[in-house]
């Protein structure tokens, strides 16, 4: 009998991560048809990263936050003329994208059109037979749906609720969607 000790297998050496060489694309061509957001901080470049798609209309509700942009630029100012706008977008051939300039706007006239209806003054205001925020998850769940099936790439753009802390610097309100109550997950969707 040996008095030996065997010794430890010999270490692996850790995998070496090897970047990849620059390669052509596999497919070309931007997407076609879909549902995207691009979400940031105010005057981030959403608008001019999303009007840099070929064939790109932006539906600017942010009353001159295109202006800074050669291109295709709609101008809306209400709930009725920017159904109007996505309308005739989808149905034009020569429109490969839409870029609804911003989904932060959209979702206000959505909360202004269901309280003018109900006659009421804010989301949190209650009335027999209304639930304000089902009915506008609602709608932005039929959005979603449309602008995810429509044949078209529709681009939102939106903007972050600056990140909140409490006096002893704690997390309060988290870097998230510009939404409304609890509408980003649905927006998301």
């Amino acid at each position: 009998m040996s008095n030996e000790t065997q010794g430890a297998p010999p270490a692996q050496a850790a995998p070496k991560f090897t970047p990849a060489p620059p390669r052509k694309a596999p497919k070309t061509g931007m997407p076609t048809e879909g549902f995207l957001i691009f979400a940031g901080l105010p005057k981030a470049g959403k608008t001019r990263l999303g009007a840099s798609i070929p064939g790109a209309v932006v539906i600017d509700l942010e009353r001159g936050g295109a202006d800074r942009l050669d291109g295709w630029v709609q101008e809306v100012n209400d709930l009725q003329t920017f159904r109007e706008a996505m309308k005739w977008a989808i149905g034009d051939p020569k429109v490969k994208a839409i870029v609804v300039d911003s989904v932060d706007e959209v979702l206000d006239l959505l909360e202004e059109d269901i309280l003018e209806r109900h006659e009421l003054g804010s989301m949190m205001e209650r009335k027999e037979g209304v639930n304000t925020w089902q009915e506008l998850r609602k709608q932005v769940n039929a959005m979603v749906k449309r602008f995810k099936t429509c044949g078209k790439l529709i681009v939102g753009l939106a903007q972050y609720k600056e990140p909140k802390l409490d006096a002893e610097g704690r997390l309060v309100v988290t870097h998230n969607l510009n939404a409304p109550g609890k509408i980003g997950p649905y927006l998301c969707a």
